[in-house]
């Protein structure tokens, strides 16, 4: 796709926007596009921008992290604009969905390239996302992530903040409805995911992909905190639905219920709450991907 019109929308904020954003641009512009460039200082106003200056733009560009990408679906999906991404965050993980390249240069290239595909999106209680949506510990993860610890360390800063979070874990009591009828499970987590991967590039499961129309959930029901500490290298591999004590399913929607309302995240955003009501959109969004 050299040449052309691009509306590039940047989260100024993200962790790797000061020192990458400037390689991404020289590396469209070397390719012939037209930039217009538009900083943003929150995820409502990626929203404004996109409907707002989208009307010359071939396609329009993304510079943040996954958290600013599914802020903006909304507005993305409105507009119908093929997408592409310069992964300026810290987990980047529908970047590694998708192989586009870390580094923001060489996933400029991408773009220019012009090859797409079309991906599916999550939505949980009208909120869409593209990589998982947690209940439980993950969500407590996330509440306790340091945000300049999280510019220094990258994926690192996940980690950290798993440790400082897990001496407080407690299981809860779920029921989960999808396609093979409710079970209930008592759990530390329940992850639904809708792309492959996640918290700076473990895996949902062996199988999981964006456009195949299912959403992966597992429950995590270990009986302590050391099994689950134990099970950290499954999980990260995706192999976590080979153990006796993870609850797997595949569903094309769900309904997660539990004792109380429990905050629910996005991408690595608390958005809403229990219970939760998931859905997919197929082929939702055109993207550009190698």
């Amino acid at each position: 796709m050299s040449g052309g019109r691009l509306l590039v929308v940047v989260n100024p904020n993200a962790s790797r926007a000061a020192r990458s954003l400037g390689a991404a641009t020289a590396a469209l512009f070397a390719e012939g596009f037209a930039l217009d460039i538009r900083p943003s200082r929150g995820l409502e106003e990626v929203h404004d921008l996109i409907l707002r200056e989208s009307g010359a733009a071939d396609a329009i560009v993304i510079g943040g992290g996954d958290g600013t990408v599914s802020g903006a679906l909304p507005a993305l999906i409105e507009v119908g604009r093929p997408v592409g991404i310069l992964p300026l965050g810290t987990a980047n993980d529908l970047a590694r969905t998708l192989q586009i390249p870390l580094d923001p240069a060489a996933a400029a290239r991408v773009i220019a390239a012009g090859t797409r595909r079309r991906i599916d999106i999550g939505r949980v209680n009208g909120v869409h996302f593209l990589n998982v949506s947690s209940i439980g510990l993950a969500v407590a993860i996330t509440d306790h992530l340091d945000p300049e610890l999280k510019r220094r360390l990258g994926p690192l800063s996940y980690a950290a903040a798993a440790l400082g979070t897990l001496g407080g874990a407690e299981r809860f009591k779920a029921a989960i409805l999808c396609d093979d009828g409710r079970t209930d499970v008592t759990t530390y987590q329940i992850t639904v995911g809708n792309g492959v991967h996640y918290g700076g590039g473990a895996r949902v499961s062996a199988t999981a992909a964006i456009d195949d129309g299912i959403l992966d959930i597992f429950a995590i029901e270990t009986a302590s905190i050391p099994e689950l500490v134990a099970m950290a290298p499954a999980l990260f591999e995706g192999r976590q639905g080979e153990r006796d004590d993870v609850r797997v399913f595949r569903s094309t929607g769900a309904l997660i219920e539990t004792t109380a309302p429990m905050p629910v995240s996005t991408d690595g955003e608390i958005t809403t709450e229990t219970p939760a009501r998931y859905s997919i959109i197929r082929q939702a969004l055109e993207v550009f991907a190698p």
